[in-house]
């Protein structure tokens, strides 16, 4: 009876905890964001205090560092993505180009005819152009309105740098003696995988960018700023955003190129490239600092999604995996570490 007793407290406090997440979620993501971000520039601050530069400034430096990379990034997208809209005329032809060459390889095919295609696809084309036109739009505006949020990110990232130390010791004040020194390594823990994820990934979207651009280039690829920047930043969101990332280079190339030979070629490519990316690149650099097994981690995307949008598909992951961390090292939570986890060890 003990043991369904603690096994119903522990399911009944999970429940809780994505209880708070869900109702809570406005005000947690940029907070989660922020604790992320700050992990990311600990180490250069670290590094900063100890040459002589006082906790102040090297808070300061660390998320102005923040603020030059995620501002160039934006403003480039936002540029590129406006450019995307003022040119979606023109876009609008080369599809419906597109779809004449379809609808001629289907007639060819099936014999049916061009007029029967015609009156069937128009004004299904028709609708498909016009929601593209009004999404893009949308997502620009909500980009836009979602600098308040970002800025927000950053007073977080510098007030976290800034008092660290403080909520470190506030942590242990509420650790009983004799579990100090475990809670320390839990900790230290927790920030070494952080770190090395987010650092990690960091490096493997740079990585493809690179291949990106020099297949786009090779290619005259249409709108390739657009698609390396979008297509790298979404590869954060495990197994659909890569999706994502190769799928829309092989449609704009489909769309614009004028032989399918060429097209083909290019899909080729950029398969590749997608496979170095998660089977050499990922395991290379990242490794397997988030022991997550892979039921785990499409759990994480989905449930992060339903409560928090892409924002949520992005931060699950590690926070699950932060989790895992803590569950392992934690009496009684043995069994969910373990179940979350992909290795046998213990942490």
């Amino acid at each position: 009876m003990s043991r369904l007793s603690r096994l119903n407290k522990i399911l009944l406090f999970i429940v809780l905890v994505f209880a708070i997440l869900y109702f809570a979620g406005p005000f947690l993501v940029p907070l989660i964001f922020g604790i992320l971000l700050a992990f990311l520039v600990t180490p250069l601050c670290n590094f900063l205090e100890s040459i002589g530069i006082n906790r102040i400034f090297t808070s300061i430096i660390g998320t102005l560092v923040l603020f030059i990379v995620i501002g160039a990034i934006l403003f480039l997208f936002v540029y590129q993505m406006n450019s995307f809209v003022s040119e979606i005329s023109a876009f609008r032809s080369e599809l419906q180009s597109f779809i004449d060459k379809i609808q001629e390889q289907i007639a060819s095919v099936t014999q049916i005819s061009l007029e029967d295609q015609s009156h069937y696809l128009k004004d299904r084309s028709d609708q498909l152009i016009d929601t593209i036109e009004s999404r893009v739009t949308q997502f620009v505006a909500s980009l836009i309105n979602s600098l308040f949020s970002i800025l927000l990110v950053l007073i977080y990232v510098i007030l976290l740098l800034l008092f660290r130390r403080r909520i470190y010791e506030f942590i242990m004040m509420y650790i009983p003696e004799g579990k100090k020194e475990n809670s320390k390594q839990i900790l230290h823990r927790i920030s070494k995988v952080t770190y090395q994820y987010l650092w990690g990934r960091a490096q493997v979207m740079a990585l493809l960018a690179a291949m990106y651009y020099i297949t786009f280039s090779l290619f005259d690829l249409p709108y390739a700023t657009l698609l390396i920047i979008f297509g790298t930043l979404i590869t954060i969101i495990p197994y659909f955003g890569p999706f994502v990332s190769g799928l829309l280079p092989i449609l704009v190339s489909f769309i614009f190129f004028d032989s399918i030979e060429k097209a083909l070629l290019f899909t080729a490519i950029i398969i590749t490239v997608q496979l170095v990316e998660s089977y050499v690149l990922e395991p290379l650099i990242i490794g397997k600092e988030v022991k997550l097994n892979p039921l785990v981690v499409i759990i994480a995307v989905v449930a992060g999604g339903t409560m928090w949008g892409i924002a949520g598909m992005v931060l699950f992951v590690p926070l699950f995996a932060i989790f895992q961390i803590i569950a392992r090292n934690s009496i009684g939570l043995e069994p969910i570490g373990y179940l979350l986890g992909n290795t046998d060890k213990k942490e």
